[in-house]
């Protein structure tokens, strides 16, 4: 190599290298680039990863509390149908009692009409002693006035 061509060959090596460090430089840039793009996704789907968490446990939460209603609502439903035969066993007792009620009214309606019947002949057979008593009497004061 002579003396002249060396600087020469040196510049060409400087250019080579600053070319090499532009080009690095710029892939950096551009990794970077791609970096804070799966940074940005990273966190999205970090965020959404929590918030799924978040509707998976209010809706696991949820399906409890519905449970919790179902029983309840199965338990008062059983109460319900209990209470129900229970009221319809007294509506059952209750009819049977009314109908011996009106059984039983019944019958006294007839005694007191055979009673009131009986009162009435026994005032007209009164009736008929009392005028024939007075009759009576009233002979015996002429009989006893003569």
């Amino acid at each position: 190599m002579t003396p002249r061509t060396l600087p020469i060959v040196n510049a060409i090596g400087c250019l080579a290298l600053t070319g090499l460090v532009v080009a690095q430089w710029r892939k950096e840039r551009t990794l970077d680039g791609m970096l804070a793009g799966i940074r940005t996704e990273l966190a999205a789907a970090n965020d959404l990863s929590t918030r799924e968490s978040q509707r998976r446990a209010t809706l696991e939460h949820d399906v409890v509390v519905l449970k919790e209603a179902i029983e309840t609502t199965q338990q008062a439903a059983e109460t319900s149908a209990r209470t129900l035969v229970e009221k319809d066993q007294l509506a059952t007792r209750l009819q049977t009692d009314l109908a011996a009620a009106r059984t039983q009214v019944t019958a006294w309606e007839t005694a007191l009409k055979a009673r009131d019947e009986r009162l009435r002949a026994l005032d007209k057979e009164l009736a008929a002693t009392r005028k024939r008593l007075d009759e009576a009497i009233a002979k015996l004061k002429d009989a006893g006035a003569r």
